[in-house]
Parts: structure tokens; C-alpha cells; sequence
């Protein structure tokens, strides 16, 4: 390349021996377009291209040149050294250019010159090129800002992951510099704010809905006069517990975001106001979370509140019902204290029945009754967690089925007492030992009640497909399954009935201790030791008021 003309030559070493009629080959050869036979031109300016150090004095071999460089340009006047319009650096760099932008690679005397040449003009541009096309393709992934809560999943290779964003961080640079730090901090908290905001107007519909929802819960619970205190924490309680389930939360996980974006802030802010080396080597000196740990808690925040909404689309009916519950069951219970307690009292007092009897029976109830409350939120908490497989699906979810038989049993136990209770006193009220026959009537009645709310829950437990949900409702009933069988041993125990043989009291315990997981496989072994129960708690009872008659209050 002849830098004063910005001719290009062929060299001679490889073109010895082409003629002039050779010229198509040397440009298939060379790659390069555009050449003519130089010979006359080097005869037209002999003095100069005879010390040419490609041709020297070589008149015979073929003499190739092109202008394929510089056509439509200036580039000869633009170098021309008597040139008062650019300076020598400026017209040195019209040279490099035509290299550059013609990917040329010159060969200089000294090879380390020529190497570090090939990286700063060939190999850098490549690489830089090459960062530009990933660049491109992370991109749209980037200005779509889609949201789901993949966005903070444990599989780095989710298309919507936190990493692509984070890909896009020099982070050893980061992590390095507390000023590249704390820039970095702004514009992931700046860019995931957006991320947000997009979201929450994407989903706006959605975050409404769940809102109208979860009004209901939304107001602070206030303690009634009219429940024990174990009472009103089970309602309090119950109340919270659904309320941080359900609650979707953006507003708290975008101040969580906001909060480290101040505190990147306050850093910057404190490098700004320091001239003082020492205090500035103190600031990098402190410990900090690195960028990535941050990038991925907050990943994980944004996560776990798209997972509420992602599952309230998925299962809005579920929820709405499952509030509906809630919010019905406390109401309901609260009439039942302030309402149905009562009639039951008046209805007592008008037929002059002792208030110390009525009394007792008011409190086996709302024991009773408490005890049941305190099922509902495990197993609307079950429902919450996911769906409960099934062998085939039915109308309402596994869950919504349980808590219907829990609430026909509850509606069960209110008749009994309401309208029921009354009437076993007054049939024993003036019989020979009529109190304790009249307990025995009244557990017996009451083992009724259990035994239909177990029947009821076998058809639901065998419909699950998982052994581990048949175990878990199972679990989650035993302590009212076995209500009834600790009602007794308690009560022999509290009225020193001594002529109770230890033989049936051991038959009680052994009841109590029946395990019902060996039955979960099979429906029918299942269905039999039911039955097996029931007779055998039956048969105590028999023997039982047999072993202690004459016993008791008249």
C-alpha cells in the first residue's frame, strides 16, 4: 500500500510471472477488485516506482495495481504534506483509516507492533461486535419487561430470570468499585421499580379484584364481650394468619426496593460530601452485600408476591370461597355465642331447670364448638398451599368438601344442644340413677354425631390420591374423633366412679389408641374398622352402666 497514493500494489513475491491478461485470477486470488496493469504507470513515474521497495527494478513479472481503497475520496489531497488543512497527526490518520475501513492488516518491521495492531483494530472491533449481537439479543427479553415469578426462580435458565438483567453488569467491576456499586444499585432498584409498575398495570384488573376480595379482611379485629379470651385470639389469629397469606403485597416489596435504593443513595451521598482520602478509604473498607446477593433477594421478594397473584388467577374461585368461609364461620360463631347460647339459657330457665345443669351443658358446647373452629383455618391453609390430588374431580376442591362435613357436623352439635339437650334431662330428670344414664344417653347421642362426621370424611379421604393427604386429613380430625372416648375416661376419673372395672377402662384407652393409618389403603378395611369402633365403643358403654348402676346423682 503506497501511503501517498493510497494505490494498493500487488507484491511482487506472488505476482511474478502473472501477465497482464492474468489480472481476473490475481483479483479472485487477492480478494480484492479494481486492478490494471501498472506497467505503464510505473514507466510514467519511473524515478519514483523504480525505488519502490515491491518492484524495485522489475520489468518483466506483472505489475498489478488498484484504487479500490480510495475511490471517491480525497484521501491524496487530504495527505498531502504541503497541505495547510489538516495537521500531520490528522493526515496519519487518514492512513490508519484506510486500513480499518478496509479490515487491512499492515506488516510492520517490528512484529510485536504488528501483533498489537491485529488486537486493537481486529480482534477488539470482533469482540465488541460479538458483545453487541448478545447485547441485541438479551435486549427484547429486557424491554418487554414481562414479570412472572420466574423472575426470581431457582432455574438460571428461564427466559424471564433476574440474571438476564444481571448479565448486563460488569460485576467484578461492581463489586471492586463502591462507586460503580452504588451506581449499579440505582439503576436495579430504578429498573425493577418500572418492572413493577408495568406489572401492576398489566395486572390491574386482577390486583383490583383480589383487593375487593380481601377487604373483608382487611379490618382490625376487635375482641367481643361476648368470647373468652381463647376465643377471641382463635378469631384474631385466624383473621392475621389469612390476611399475610392473602395479602399480595406490592406496596410492601416495592418499599423494600425503595429502601436499598436509598441506602445506595446515602452512600453516594456521603462519597460526594468527603474530600478526605482517609474517610474515602474507610467507606470502601466497609462491608457491604455484594451487587449479585442483593440482585437475587430482591428477585426473590418480587418472586414471592407474583406467586400470590399468579395463584389467586389460577384459583380466584378457591379464594373467594375461602374468604367467603372465613368471614361467614366467624360471623356464624358469633351469633352462636350471642344468640343461640342464649335461647338455650332461656329456654332453661322457663322450665326451672337447675341454672347449674343448663350451665354445664352451655359450656360442653362452646368447648365443643371451639374445638371445631379451630379446624377450619389448617385445613382452608391446606387449600391455600395447593390442590389436593384426586382420582376423579368432582365439583368443589378436596378441601371446600371437608370443610362442608365439618360444617354439617358443627350444625349437628348446635341441634343436639339447642334442641335436643333439654329434652334427654327431663326423660331421666326422676329415674333411679337418671344423671348417669343420662350422661351415657348423651355421649352415646353425641358418638353418633362423630361417627357420621367420620363416615362423611372416609368417602373424601379415599378420593385423594396421595397417601400423604389421606394421613394429613386424618390427622387433622383425630383430636374430634377422639373427643368422645376422652369425654368418658374423664368423667369416671372426675366422679370417683370406682366400680368402673380397669378391664373397660383399658378397653376406652386402647379405643383412643387405634391407629387408623394401617386402614388408609384399602376403602373397605378402612369402612370396617368403623364399624368395629363403633361397636366396641358401644359395648363399653353397655358394660360400663351396668358395672356402676345405682351410681350417681338421682
Amino acid at each position: 500500500m503506497d501511503k501517498m497514493t493510497g494505490l494498493l500494489w500487488a507484491n511482487r513475491d506472488y505476482s511474478v510471472g502473472l501477465g497482464y491478461n492474468d489480472i481476473e485470477m490475481f483479483s479472485h486470488i487477492s480478494g480484492i477488485s479494481g486492478w490494471q496493469g501498472g506497467y505503464d504507470m510505473m514507466m510514467h513515474n519511473r524515478d519514483y516506482y523504480l525505488d519502490h521497495p515491491f518492484w524495485g527494478d522489475n520489468r518483466n513479472g506483472g505489475c498489478f495495481y488498484t484504487s479500490s481503497l480510495i475511490a471517491n475520496t480525497t484521501y491524496t489531497q487530504d495527505i498531502d504534506p504541503n497541505s495547510k488543512v489538516y495537521s500531520e497527526t490528522e493526515r496519519l490518520q487518514f492512513t490508519l483509516d484506510l486500513f480499518t475501513q478496509n479490515d487491512l492488516w499492515p506488516i510492520f518491521n517490528d512484529d510485536e507492533i504488528t501483533q498489537l495492531y491485529g488486537r486493537i483494530y481486529i480482534d477488539k472491533p470482533a469482540l465488541t461486535a460479538k458483545l453487541q449481537e448478545l447485547n441485541e439479543q438479551i435486549a427484547p427479553l429486557m424491554t418487554t419487561r414481562v414479570l412472572s415469578s420466574e423472575f426470581g426462580c431457582d432455574s438460571t435458565h428461564a427466559s424471564g430470570h433476574y440474571t438476564a438483567m444481571l448479565a448486563q453488569y460488569d460485576l467484578p467491576a461492581v463489586n471492586s468499585s463502591v462507586i460503580k456499586y452504588f451506581e449499579a444499585l440505582k439503576k436495579w432498584t430504578d429498573d425493577l421499580m418500572a418492572m413493577i409498575e408495568d406489572f401492576e398495570r398489566e395486572k390491574d384488573d386482577t390486583i383490583r379484584q383480589f383487593g375487593v376480595i380481601t377487604l373483608k379482611l382487611s379490618k382490625k379485629y376487635d375482641d367481643s364481650p361476648a368470647l373468652s379470651r381463647d376465643e377471641n385470639d382463635l378469631m384474631r389469629e385466624r383473621l392475621a394468619f389469612f390476611l399475610r397469606k392473602l395479602s399480595l403485597g406490592m406496596n410492601t416489596v416495592k418499599a423494600k426496593i425503595l429502601a436499598v435504593k436509598k441506602q445506595a443513595l446515602e452512600l453516594e451521598e456521603r462519597i460526594d460530601s468527603t474530600d478526605s482520602i482517609t474517610e474515602l478509604a474507610a467507606i470502601q473498607d466497609e462491608r457491604r452485600a455484594t451487587f449479585p446477593l442483593i440482585a437475587e433477594n430482591t428477585a426473590r421478594i418480587i418472586r414471592n408476591a407474583l406467586l400470590k397473584i399468579e395463584y389467586f388467577e389460577a384459583h380466584r374461585d378457591f379464594i373467594t370461597n375461602a374468604v367467603n368461609i372465613l368471614t361467614e364461620w366467624t360471623e356464624d360463631y358469633r351469633v352462636f355465642k350471642t344468640t343461640r347460647i342464649k335461647q338455650l339459657k332461656d329456654s332453661c330457665i322457663k322450665d326451672t331447670i337447675d341454672a347449674r345443669i343448663w350451665d354445664s351443658w352451655c359450656g360442653e358446647c362452646q368447648s365443643l364448638r371451639l374445638e371445631i373452629e379451630g379446624k377450619l383455618q389448617p385445613i382452608l391453609e391446606r387449600g391455600l398451599n395447593g390442590d389436593v390430588p384426586v382420582n376423579a374431580e368432582g365439583e368443589k376442591p378436596v378441601t371446600e368438601q371437608i370443610v362442608d362435613v365439618l360444617a354439617e357436623y358443627k350444625a349437628d352439635v348446635d341441634k343436639f344442644y339447642l334442641e335436643e339437650r333439654k329434652g334427654l334431662h327431663q326423660e331421666f330428670a326422676f329415674m333411679p340413677g337418671g344423671s348417669l344414664k343420662e350422661k351415657f344417653k348423651t355421649e352415646g347421642m353425641l358418638y353418633k354425631l362423630t361417627s357420621k362426621f367420620q363416615g362423611a370424611l372416609q368417602k373424601i379421604i379415599f378420593s385423594c390420591t396421595s397417601s400423604a393427604d389421606r394421613i394429613f386429613i386424618l390427622k387433622w380430625a383425630e383430636s374430634l374423633l377422639d373427643l368422645r372416648i376422652d369425654g368418658i375416661i374423664s368423667f369416671v376419673a372426675d366422679n370417683g366412679l370406682d366400680k368402673v372395672s380397669a378391664e373397660i377402662l383399658d378397653g376406652f384407652s386402647a379405643l383412643r389408641q387405634k391407629n387408623y393409618d394401617v386402614y388408609l389403603s384399602d376403602a373397605e378395611a378402612y369402612g370396617e374398622e368403623l364399624a368395629r369402633r363403633e361397636k366396641e365403643y358401644n359395648s363399653l358403654m353397655f358394660r360400663m352402666q351396668n358395672g356402676i348402676s345405682g351410681q350417681g346423682a338421682q
